[in-house]
């Protein structure tokens, strides 16, 4: 979730967005957690063709993705890239961390006696990141079956 306030407005944001839209000079995210940035490319809907001008949304969690990714090929938009954006507590380090994703794996999670689906994000670089609200590592996670493999 995102925070906006009114001192953040863009007093540019007139000059080219459309009715019904607003736009920001910063926002402020609501929750230190993972989110996702996704790059697409949208097509005209009318002629089907690609327009070389690509869009760029920041999203909270992955199955809002999969919506593009597993969206018909008439879809109006082509999904270019998908990165991960981890605060430190999650990425190991003292600071936020951007890295493009290259899979998603089917995972299972132990939660009392029992195992529950989770995702299991794995980027360009090798590092995976779970799904999980858990405190357990991504060695005591199982990685089933890959889900989704992002092209390069």
């Amino acid at each position: 979730m995102f925070i906006t306030r009114e001192a953040y407005k863009s007093p540019m944001a007139a000059l080219f967005l459309c009715k019904g839209e607003d736009g920001w000079s910063a926002i402020e995210l609501a929750l230190q957690q993972t989110w996702f940035l996704v790059h697409l490319e949208p097509s005209d809907a009318s002629t089907g063709t690609e327009v070389h001008c690509g869009r760029t949304l920041l999203l909270f969690d992955f199955p809002n993705i999969e919506r593009f990714i597993l969206s018909s090929p008439d879809s109006t938009a082509r999904l270019l890239t998908v990165h991960i954006v981890t605060p430190g507590h999650v990425n190991g380090s003292d600071s936020w961390k951007m890295d493009q994703l290259r899979a998603v794996w089917q995972g299972r999670e132990p939660v009392n006696g029992s195992e529950i689906p989770m995702d299991i994000f794995e980027t360009v670089c090798g590092k995976r990141y779970p799904a999980s609200f858990s405190a357990l590592s991504i060695e005591e996670l199982a990685a089933d079956k890959l889900k989704f493999e992002f092209s390069h």
